[in-house]
């Protein structure tokens, strides 16, 4: 495998390894308002009783844990952040459904209730459901980025974006809807917009000429990556001049 094949297939693991990462934050303010439920719930109990025992003291320490994990999904999200968060729910879970149980039997004065309950079965599921996305995503990466990868990877998108294609010959801008920057290298494009990253080889975009050009004056291009085709648009002249270097650069490359 040369260079160039293997730097686009650490691109692209370290790119599904950040959008897992995006998938993990997203489900932090869900965890955050399970927190939310559970220190309201804790409140309920402690109005019922009208003072603090052992079992409030846990409740509020399992809500704590639950929007500390909140907070770990949404500022360093991991994958240890979904296994914990699984645990809390599941420990939640057992305390509701235990409690209970040793009400339903009379063992503790405490009045069965049917939302209890059905809290307790839904923090469970939430729990099973937890633990197995984290086997998969385990699976998923077994070797995962380091964190000078992941510093390299977004230090490489701030510089796309950032990238002046009259001053970079490696540096396309398209005004696509959205619109997107590239960077040319080697046989790997890197393509950043506002909200969405992809990696590409040779054979999977391309940029061709408007047959108006001519009658027009202008450049305009058609685009297509993977399987996106967008409109013609208007290019300006360095990142035409960019691009062309590049595919008579990968056609000495074959």
């Amino acid at each position: 495998m040369t260079e160039d094949f293997i730097m686009r297939m650490r691109l692209e693991e370290v790119l599904a390894y950040r959008r897992l990462q995006q998938t993990v934050r997203s489900g932090a303010n869900r965890t955050i308002i399970n927190a939310g439920i559970l220190l309201f719930l804790d409140y309920l109990i402690f109005q019922l009783k009208g003072r603090i025992d052992l079992v409030i003291i846990i409740y509020l320490m399992l809500a704590l844990a639950e929007l500390a994990v909140g907070l770990w999904k949404k500022f360093f999200p991991t994958l240890e952040a979904v296994l914990v968060d699984g645990f809390v729910l599941a420990a939640f879970g057992v305390l509701i459904l235990g409690r209970q149980f040793l009400a339903w039997q009379g063992l503790i004065l405490f009045p069965v209730s049917t939302v209890s309950l059905v809290f307790g079965f839904v923090w469970l599921l939430g729990a099973k459901n937890m633990f197995k996305n984290y086997r998969a995503l385990c699976r998923a990466f077994p070797e995962r980025p380091t964190a000078e990868v992941l510093a390299w990877f977004d230090d490489l998108i701030y510089e796309i974006r950032h990238a002046d294609p009259a001053a970079d010959d490696l540096a396309l801008d398209l005004p696509t809807r959205p619109h997107w920057r590239a960077k040319l290298l080697g046989t790997t494009a890197f393509f950043v917009s506002k909200g969405e990253v992809l990696v590409a080889g040779p054979l999977d975009f391309g940029l061709t000429p408007d047959p108006r050009n001519a009658e027009t004056g202008r450049i305009r291009v058609h685009f297509h990556i993977h399987d996106r085709v967008y409109k013609p648009f208007e290019v300006d002249e360095a990142s035409w001049a960019n691009y062309r270097k590049w595919v008579a650069q990968q056609a000495a490359l074959t």
